[in-house]
């Protein structure tokens, strides 16, 4: 019935020269490997910057300004310095050089040696969080994160941490649209060469996490930063765990005498990346997030098979029925910091049901990215040339819409 809805608008960019008229091919960045981004003193906490600005059509940048990540406001300026590096190659339509807001980069500044530590001040909250939660005060609790989020978290552990809870909070109150964002955060893991193998003998144990005092002295040594375009990282995260045995927290394995812990990619240690891969294996279910639903299982499989229980194994395969299956599949999709991010599990689709006001569509493809103007209840076509596709949909925060996905 849905497909018939809209089988007049199918084949959009082939058929339709409205919409040929109307879509942009996104602007190329020509240096981000060039660009210096530079760590600001003091060095004592850790930084992630998601910066929004428009790239003019003269190649130039212009309202550069931060929309997520925790940061204080040295790490913005950092950012927006090494932004105002970047050249690029204009967006185009029709041919014409034109502008192109909403591009995104993001700012790295990580401890290459920062590894599971908290702070005093976050995981003192971070106890009171937890008897919130316990207590079923979830309203006190979220308010309590929220705060933590924006004032107290300079560590990627503590954003990872934060986000997790705050995520159990949004399953707890049917809120599965922002849980699927909480636990995509709690679910991050670090890049490749972001972090040393080290030891963490001298680390001291509070209340179940790591404090780590590191000394300014010789701390070039242990710092990195990284700036990367924001269509690179929309790729699902496939994480790369330890073989540490069951429960066992990264860095904590049972080891022998002489062996020195092995340090990963995943922020959280193995017990809480498990429970974190488990609640975002709800809210992908939850929303009918499909793609996601078997990137989360993989991730969780791969930690640790005997957290796999077998009504999750039998919904997975129900899920790869249903993808090869001549079925349509649905999810719901919620903008928070100005977008939302889907990786489909089909080539076409259409949104339906919006409740809120939703710009665009970028469709940031392996082989180009290309913007449209949104429009509900229209079959969009992504070919087969275009490579695997990531859609990025940008509009106000607590917009609403379902995402349909029909069968090629």
């Amino acid at each position: 019935m849905m497909r018939k809805t809209f089988i007049s608008a199918l084949l959009l960019f082939a058929f339709c020269p409205t919409f040929l008229l109307a879509q942009q091919i996104g602007p190329k960045v020509l240096n981000l490997d060039d660009i210096t981004l530079e760590y600001p003193r003091p060095w004592n906490r850790e930084a992630l910057v998601v910066l929004d600005f428009t790239v003019n059509s003269d190649g130039t940048v212009d309202g550069i300004k931060a929309v997520d990540g925790f940061y204080d406001e040295r790490f913005v300026e950092a950012a927006s310095d090494a932004v105002r590096q970047l050249q690029f190659e204009p967006a185009t339509q029709s041919g014409e050089a034109v502008d192109w807001p909403g591009f995104r980069v993001t700012a790295r500044f990580v401890y290459r040696n920062q590894f599971h530590g908290m702070q005093a001040t976050p995981n003192s909250m971070l106890s009171d969080i937890e008897g919130l939660i316990r207590d079923n005060k979830a309203e006190e609790a979220e308010a309590m994160l929220k705060q933590a989020l924006a004032e107290n978290t300079e560590l990627y552990f503590e954003d990872a941490i934060f986000n997790l809870r705050l995520g159990e909070v949004y399953l707890a109150t049917n809120r599965p649209a922002e849980a699927v964002h909480a636990l995509n955060r709690a679910t991050q893991t670090y890049l490749s060469g972001e972090h040393n193998d080290f030891n963490l003998e001298s680390a001291v144990n509070h209340n179940r996490f790591f404090i780590v005092n590191l000394p300014e002295l010789f701390v070039d040594d242990f710092i990195t930063t990284g700036l990367l375009a924001h269509h690179s990282i929309n790729a699902p995260r496939v994480a790369t765990p330890a073989p540490l045995q069951t429960g066992a927290q990264r860095g904590q394995g049972r080891r022998g005498a002489n062996e020195r812990p092995k340090a990963t990619l995943e922020v959280l240690n193995n017990t809480l990346l498990e429970s974190a891969y488990q609640r975002q294996y709800l809210a992908n279910i939850s929303t009918g997030n499909m793609a996601a639903v078997l990137n989360t299982f993989s991730n969780l499989e791969n930690l640790n098979e005997d957290a796999i229980t077998e009504q999750m194994a039998t919904q997975v395969g129900q899920v790869k029925e249903l993808q090869a299956s001549d079925q349509g599949l649905t999810s719901a999709q919620l903008i928070m910091n100005g977008e939302t991010i889907h990786h489909p599990s089909h080539r076409i689709l259409a949104a339906v049901n919006v409740n809120g006001d939703i710009e665009t569509l970028d469709f940031q493809c392996e082989t180009r990215v290309i913007r449209l103007p949104f429009q509900a209840e229209v079959e969009w076509n992504m070919p087969e040339s275009w490579g695997q596709c990531a859609l990025r949909f940008r509009g106000e925060d607590g917009a609403r819409f379902n995402l349909v996905e029909f069968p090629n």
